[in-house]
């Protein structure tokens, strides 16, 4: 059968236009109005709904003058309702919104963009061609968020070797452990040795060997102490209200994902169960994090070995139809439990690991 989605898709003529607001209702979910968060609630529903975003394929960019705030009333009032291309995912088409470009904090988007965001050679050119125009002057953006967010999926056959997040790791954030494109130089260079006169490649420098001892098992740490280590708060379940769990376990989420750390099949546990998890064993394990690496990460299942117990959840709760129809056929004498629909909606907005 053809697929339904064309090969090539070209937004204005191929697409409904629809609001952010209405695609996300049709998976489920819905941003909530600035007006009834807290300051304590806002930071993690800001990074729930950029994960939303991201798992719609919509990016934001150069949104370091805004606070959590500010960044998240004017999606909420510029964006959410504003008609864009319902671009099927399948597509793998990216669309990114530039959030500078939004007239914010009482200054244009061209004021904003000169003050925060310019290089100097920007800022030449500009004046080049406008001369009376009055320059603001350069400032450092007040808030550090850009380099956290999430990033456009870019298939490795499109790379020849660099990938976003290969250089400068954000701070506080793990290094490249893996530096599989360190090995994958390694490996070249051993390759090099059966060519007559090909002169030999360096030792690895100490760097990486240090990074791969940090990948042997008697090595890994628990990811709740290298939170506790960059002093990142964890509260203990009890200690935290109903108002605030959800976004205490967003950010909780996104600073995994920073690490390395994703988590797969979540969508039978409710946000409780979830954050409990995590809290009794699933950061209390020894674990290899990565870092914001584009090339590998550590995957936490909640499916756990995927023994019987595991796979019942499986098939109640993520198998398709077809899946529990093979299974059923390769397993006659296995039970197969009615399907249910899991109590969250979760897991197609989860940080997302490498590709």
């Amino acid at each position: 059968m053809a697929s339904d989605t064309p090969e090539f898709i070209d937004p204005v003529e191929d697409c409904l236009w629809l609001s952010p607001r209405k695609i996300f209702a049709r998976y489920g979910y819905s941003p909530l109005a600035p007006s009834g968060l807290n300051d304590r609630q806002l930071p993690g529903r800001l990074w729930e709904w950029l994960y939303a975003a991201a798992a719609r394929r919509f990016f934001v960019c150069s949104t370091d003058h805004l606070s959590d705030r500010e960044l998240y009333t004017l999606l909420w009032e510029k964006w959410l309702d504003e008609p864009t291309a319902d671009i099927p995912p399948e597509a793998q088409t990216n669309t990114t919104t530039i959030i500078s470009e939004f007239d914010a904090r009482g200054m244009t988007h061209d004021e904003i963009w000169l003050r925060y965001y310019a290089k100097e050679d920007d800022r030449e050119l500009w004046h080049s061609t406008d001369r009376d125009f009055v320059f603001p002057p350069h400032e450092h953006p007040p808030h550090d968020r850009d380099r956290f967010l999430p990033t456009p999926p870019i298939p490795l056959e499109a790379h020849a070797g660099w990938l976003p997040g290969d250089d400068d790791p954000p701070e506080g954030d793990d290094p490249d452990l893996l530096d599989l494109a360190g090995v994958d130089r390694e490996i070249a260079a051993a390759k090099t040795e059966s060519i007559p006169d090909t002169p030999r490649s360096d030792p690895p420098q100490p760097v990486l060997e240090a990074q791969l001892r940090a990948m042997e098992p008697e090595n890994w740490t628990p990811p709740a102490q290298q939170l506790a280590e960059q002093n990142i708060p964890l509260l203990p379940p009890a200690e935290i209200t109903d108002e605030t769990l959800t976004p205490i376990l967003w950010e909780l989420l996104h600073n995994l994902a920073l690490r390395g750390f994703y988590l797969l099949h979540t969508d039978h546990l409710n946000d409780l169960e979830l954050y409990g998890a995590l809290w009794e064993r699933g950061l209390r394990d020894p674990a290899h994090l990565p870092g914001r690496n584009p090339r590998g990460g550590w995957f936490h299942d909640f499916l756990g070995s995927w023994g019987e117990e595991d796979m019942q959840l499986w098939l109640r709760y993520y198998a398709s139809d077809q899946d529990r129809a093979k299974h059923a056929k390769e397993w006659p004498k296995a039970t197969i439990p009615p399907k249910e629909q899991p109590c969250s909606n979760r897991d197609w907005r989860l940080p997302k690991g490498p590709f």
